[in-house]
């Protein structure tokens, strides 16, 4: 019995070995930056910041400029990390269950008793696999975000293709990064 313990508990820390090498094989250009770019690029790709917070991020973003176009493809491509994932769905399976409580508790009262069966019929894997797609779908739209403030026109048949792909969920953030890099060339532009 000790040494199929041993096998699993061996096994199971190659696994995460790997999975951690995955990770980082994956994010190839995110760790070709500086510890304090990372941390810059992270916080974009996940933020959720007041417009004071967010005008500071966008300032050192475009200083950035080319250096942050790989890793902000790159994040588009790959979507979050594992890590992020499991962040992510730890934290929705808790909501989840605080969301019942209350449910159970108040929800007649609050809500009615039609719209609080509703709200009890949908399940603990319907609702994290919503705020999963929607964390996927707002981290993908932030990578596109920072694609059009620097500006480049690295990615632009890229951008167009998804800008013009109704049944993409970055739809509108590729249109919006489009305008935005056609504007900041034109400003080059008016400069020279």
């Amino acid at each position: 019995m000790k040494r199929y313990k041993i096998i699993e508990l061996l096994f199971l820390l190659l696994f995460s070995i790997e999975v951690g090498a995955q990770n980082t094989q994956e994010r190839i250009n995110l760790n070709k930056l500086n510890s304090d770019d990372q941390a810059l690029a992270i916080t974009w790709l996940n933020k959720s910041c007041s417009v004071a917070e967010q005008n500071t991020f966008e300032k050192k973003i475009i200083a950035k400029g080319n250096t942050f176009d790989p890793v902000f493809w790159e994040a588009y491509q790959l979507g979050p990390t594992e890590q992020e994932i499991k962040k992510i769905r730890a934290t929705a399976i808790s909501n989840y269950r605080g969301r019942i409580n209350w449910l159970q508790k108040f929800g007649d009262e609050e809500l009615g008793k039609e719209e609080t069966k509703q709200q009890l019929a949908v399940t603990e894997d319907q609702y994290v696999g919503r705020v999963i797609n929607y964390y996927t779908n707002g981290y993908k739209t932030s990578a596109l975000s920072g694609l059009g403030l620097i500006g480049t026109d690295q990615r632009g048949a890229e951008l167009n293709r998804i800008a013009s792909d109704p049944k993409n969920p970055s739809q509108t953030a590729a249109q919006e990064a489009l305008k935005l890099i056609v504007s900041r060339n034109r400003s080059k532009q008016s400069l020279r």
